[in-house]
Parts: C-alpha cells; structure tokens; sequence
C-alpha cells in the first residue's frame, strides 16, 4: 500500500517536467491532473505514465469547469451549461453534452471528470440560478458522462452563492442539488473559500466541520471527497494543509504545487500511525472507480469522437 496513491499531482504541458512525471509515476501516485494539451499529448502522456506505473491501471483526471477545451487546447467546444436551458429539451441536451464530454475525454485515455459545477448562478458554469433546474440538468450531465466511460465529480461544495447565506438558506437553495445528486457522485469536492456562517476559520476543503460534520453527517454522503486543486487554492503551507484535509475526510489530494513533498509529508504521517484507515479507504475507492471504467464502453478512436462532438450540436 503505497500512500502516494491518493495524491493526483498535475501535467502542465510545454511547463511541466516529463521525467519528474515519470519518476512520480513510478513512486505511485494514483493518476494525474492534465492541463493545457493537444489531443495527441494527452493520448501519448497517458499511456506513457501507465507503462511506467507499478499499477495496472492509473486515473487521469480533467479538471474543468464545462468543456473539455479548457485543458485540450484542440478540443471541440460544446454548448456552455447555462445554454442548455434554452434548448427545446434542456436535460436531454445536458445528457448529450456530458455523454460526448465522457467519449472525448475517454478517447484520450482519461478516465475522471471533475465537473460537474452544481453552484447556483446566471452565468457559466452555472446551468442555472434556480436550485431544482440545477439538480435535474446537472443529474443528466452525470448520466451522460457516466454511459460515456467517464466518472464525474460535483463540486463545489457547499456552493459559492451561499457564502454569505445561513445554513438555514442554503438547505433550501445550495444544498438541493447535492441532496439528489449523492448516489450518482463519484466524488464531491469542496470549495477553496470560506464560509463564515459554517466556519468562519477554515477554507471548506480545510474544515472539519464542513466535511465530516455538514457533509458527511448533516447531509449523510457516503462517498469519496478529493481537494479542489491545491495549486489553485490560496494555501500558505501546502504539506501542513494536506495532512489537515487528510484528517478532515478528504480523500485525494489534486494538483499540489509540489507533489514529491505532499508525497513524504503523508508518508511522514502514516510512519507515525495516522492516516492508514483513511488511506486504505480511499485506495479501495480506487479500485471500484477503475472497474467501473472498464464496466463502460470501450474509447472511442479521439478523431472520431471529436469529430461526433463537433456534428453532434450542429445547426
């Protein structure tokens, strides 16, 4: 059981080392976190990280908020979330676009897709301001991605619209999507903001209160919860910050600044007897995402993907 599989660090092509992947690779991370590729990168960075991976099997992740073309630079684009809401029938258009996101992304060797946004708002990547249109758009962009190969990820909690909202507000707006998208979530990742009515001392993804006691209690969710991507969240002490999130009830750690630390920080703290139970857990999960993959239809050839995705919308 190596504890660097629950750490996801991120590729930023024409940035990013490829030996440094490598050599992460073969430490044992559980996947990667892909920013900034053409198509042809993406197909050939997966595979050259799982021949070079102690597993069988590794996650690659596609940290967007509505499209694909966010971190495949040569990606067709599809319909923005707020605009399917003007389309003749709005969930089977959210249907479509997560089931050709899931065939695209799939067709690059990537399995996870950390989207969707279930924040209320007017504007992308919002699909809407009214807490039910959210849960019936957003649950068909899940089935979508989910018929397509692809797992999902519903993000971010508690909502950002709802940072300034008591908890009695947000049970009845923010909290709707998620109480009917639990049993369809993958995983659920929390915010990298403060919200002051819960806890007004930790960002949501550092706080205890938030996930084990609004989250995991409060609103019952069972499943797996990963960290927003660690570059992107304004943290002063990353490897402190990961062992707290860690003891907090997140499970995965997503695009670190500097994985190969966060790695020896975590081991650190599982050589002093923490964190096996939760790390033994979160491995498990990995296990059941991987045979869900393969349970799904086969990747498609991603010319032909891409090219279904840009016809698929067409006037």
């Amino acid at each position: 059981m190596k504890p660097a599989r629950i750490v996801f660090p991120g590729f930023w092509f024409g940035e990013s080392d490829l030996k440094q992947a490598e050599e992460l690779a073969r430490r044992g991370v559980g996947g990667f976190c892909l920013y900034g590729a053409t198509a042809r990168e993406a197909y050939d960075f997966t595979r050259r990280m799982r021949d070079v991976s102690p597993y069988d099997h590794l996650l690659f992740c596609a940290d967007i908020d509505e499209d694909l073309n966010e971190i495949i630079t040569d990606a067709p684009s599809l319909p923005s979330n707020v605009s399917l809401s003007h389309f003749p029938s709005p969930q089977d258009g959210a249907y479509r676009k997560g089931n050709l996101l899931a065939r695209m992304a799939r067709s690059l060797g990537i399995d996870w897709v950390l989207a969707p946004v279930v924040d209320l708002g007017y504007a992308s990547p919002a699909f809407s301001d009214v807490p039910l249109a959210v849960t019936h758009l957003a649950g068909d962009f899940i089935a979508g991605l989910s018929n397509g190969g692809a797992l999902n990820c519903v993000k971010y909690f508690p909502g950002v619209s709802g940072v300034l909202k008591t908890l009695a507000q947000m049970e009845d707006a923010e909290f709707v999507p998620y109480k009917h998208i639990f049993r369809r979530a993958d995983a659920i990742m929390p915010s990298d903001m403060t919200f002051p009515n819960i806890d007004n001392d930790n960002q949501a993804m550092l706080s205890d209160k938030m996930i084990k006691g609004l989250l995991k209690k409060r609103l019952n969710y069972k499943g797996c919860v990963v960290s927003f991507p660690l570059f992107k969240g304004r943290l002063r002490y990353e490897d402190a910050s990961v062992i707290k999130m860690l003891h907090c009830g997140i499970e995965d750690i997503l695009a670190p600044k500097d994985a190969s630390s966060v790695i020896d920080a975590i081991e650190r703290e599982v050589d002093r007897g923490f964190l096996m139970d939760e790390i033994i857990h979160a491995v498990s999960n990995h296990e059941m995402f991987i045979s869900k993959v393969f349970m799904g239809p086969e990747p498609m050839d991603y010319k032909e993907a891409f090219d279904m995705a840009r016809s698929t919308f067409e006037k």
